[in-house]
């Protein structure tokens, strides 16, 4: 088994925003402020930059290796049911690599971990003929941290620019767990200094993923999980790895998406949980994710339903609940206060895929870990791979995609957002920074209305080089792009599908050697005879 824990490197591409290091030609008028995400990377000195770095979700593959072969009696286990040891012991002996990107019990940096080594010294005037790059002015901040906090130095990184540049106000893009530092600037500072606002892979209504986290709301019906473990298989393969070292007359053909199921729902209800409340829940950033609807259930589940019990960790609470009274629930008034002042919002929103199917609200279409609905304050979408009703009635037509899929009409702004399908949270390729740039150099409050190579409904080609107009189902544009999806080898749901992957390898692996040792015996009946081998696999085959 190779990064079982890789899904929780999806809390770090969730959310990211990293810059593309390709220099775009297109420039805009006013200097932007580039707000990223979740950054993968934390310096275990955050201001040498050649110090110790530490991936915030991703295990070393020795340290796998070493935990793998240490509960090797326990997965054997749970390969005939019985999981928890294993569970267990793997989050026991997982834990200790995260120590050093978890904050403290006030929610600030141990051991001086960051990123300040990533800021520029000195800010300089990076206009060319008067016109200025999406990302000239990227704002590093430490994403795990109050995005109260973070919010008073982007105050001051925005006073800085607007001094060594001349300009009156600033464009901000924000990416990702960035938007939470942009909402907590304009609840505590307004909207002065801004003159337009892109939404980019924005939770504005929270993560229903992080929200089952936190709160360990993780049912998991067994046919969204099968739907999820389907769509994986398209691209991955999974399901065959297993079946090429299964005899027939052994195996019935659906064992292999029991297990895979099994595997994944198991892991996610019970290790990845723990390790995400363990871990990021210590962090104030990754609960600016979590929407009211779980934020109570998420305090009480993390820190307890009692007091006393939570003492040690109130000032880490009030920081997580001043951003939630503060700021999360009232992110709708805060971006419309903003455009009531002059500025000009927008929202970009990346979907196409089926949510990780963690609860009841899993079957909607999602960018994975944020949902249409969550992403755009209320627009309504059919169930992942459908399209809405019939004899649905929308607001305004116009607002509808060519497919049905989602009606706009019922969000925020739905004028001025776009949705770019077959693109995952903390996806940004450099073909979306060009929508941006185009939506920043339109004269006026540009509408979907306005741009005659960017319609409201885009697809990203999986060489992430083109944005083509979704047409009804068999359009040209769209339907060319689609057999290109199909056709791919490109692993659509990113690391959680690897993780998926390298995890069944490991399963096939030992299924294969209890295979080996009974041949053609019911597969209970290996397993209890493999339980009851002290002396381990036969000679010359690997645990």
């Amino acid at each position: 088994m190779k990064k079982v824990l890789s899904v929780l490197l999806a809390f770090a591409l969730v959310f990211t925003g990293l810059a593309p290091i390709i220099a775009l030609a297109v420039r805009v008028s006013a200097p932007v402020v580039y707000v990223g995400g979740w950054n993968q990377i934390i310096y275990s000195d955050k201001n040498d930059i050649e110090s110790t770095t530490y991936f915030t979700g991703d295990l070393p593959e020795e340290a796998v290796d070493t935990i793998s072969g240490s509960l090797r009696r326990e997965l054997v286990q749970a390969i005939s049911g019985t999981w928890q040891p294993y569970l267990d012991g793997y989050y026991e002996a997982a834990l200790p690599y995260y120590s050093e990107i978890i904050l403290d019990d006030e929610g600030l940096p141990i051991n001086n971990t960051g990123y300040d080594c990533l800021k520029e010294e000195t800010l300089v005037d990076k206009a060319v003929n008067n016109r200025y790059g999406l990302h000239d002015y990227t704002f590093v901040y430490d994403w795990r941290l109050d995005p109260c906090a973070n919010a008073e130095d982007l105050n001051d990184y925005i006073d800085a620019v607007l001094a060594v540049t001349g300009a009156s106000k600033v464009d901000i893009v924000a990416v990702g767990i960035g938007v939470s530092t942009v909402l907590a600037y304009l609840a505590a500072y307004g909207s002065d200094k801004i003159s337009e606002l892109v939404l980019q892979n924005a939770a504005l209504d929270g993560s229903d993923v992080y929200g089952a986290y936190f709160t360990n709301d993780i049912t998991m019906e067994r046919e969204e999980v099968s739907v999820f473990v389907a769509e994986a298989r398209r691209n991955v393969k999974l399901l065959q790895t297993i079946k090429s070292f299964v005899p027939a007359e052994t195996w019935d053909q659906n064992l292999s998406v029991n297990i895979t199921r099994d595997v994944y729902s198991n892991l996610y209800k019970d290790t990845f949980s723990r390790i995400a409340r363990t871990v990021y829940g210590t962090m104030p950033g990754v609960w600016s994710l979590i929407g009211d609807e779980y934020f109570q259930d998420a305090i009480d589940t993390v820190f307890g339903p009692d007091f006393e019990a939570a003492s040690e960790y109130m000032v880490l609470i009030g920081k997580i609940t001043n951003y939630h009274n503060n700021v999360q629930v009232r992110t709708k008034e805060l971006l419309e206060e903003a455009m009531a002042n002059g500025v000009n919002v927008y929202n970009v929103v990346n979907y196409g895929f089926h949510m990780v199917p963690v609860n009841e609200h899993s079957n909607v279409t999602s960018d994975v870990y944020v949902s249409v609905p969550a992403a755009t304050l209320g627009a309504t979408c059919a169930h992942y791979g459908d399209a809405l009703a019939e004899d649905y009635v929308p607001a305004d037509e116009a607002y509808v995609s060519p497919d049905r899929e989602i009606d706009a009409s019922t969000g925020f702004i739905p004028a001025n957002t776009w949705f770019v399908k077959n693109l995952e949270n903390g996806e940004a390729p450099a073909v979306v920074d060009d929508l941006i740039i185009a939506i920043l150099n339109f004269n006026g409050y540009t509408t979907v209305e306005d741009l005659a190579d960017y319609p409201q409904y885009l697809f990203c080609s999986n060489d992430r080089k083109d944005l083509s107009a979704i047409t009804e189902e068999g359009g040209s544009d769209y339907e060319d792009t689609q057999e290109e999806n199909e056709q791919s080898s490109r692993i659509t749901i990113g690391s959680l599908f690897e993780m998926v992957k390298r995890f069944i390898t490991y399963v096939t692996n030992l299924v294969r050697q209890l295979i080996t040792f009974g041949q053609s015996k019911p597969i209970t009946t290996v397993v209890e005879e493999e339980l009851n081998n002290t002396t381990g696999p036969a000679e010359g085959t690997q645990p």
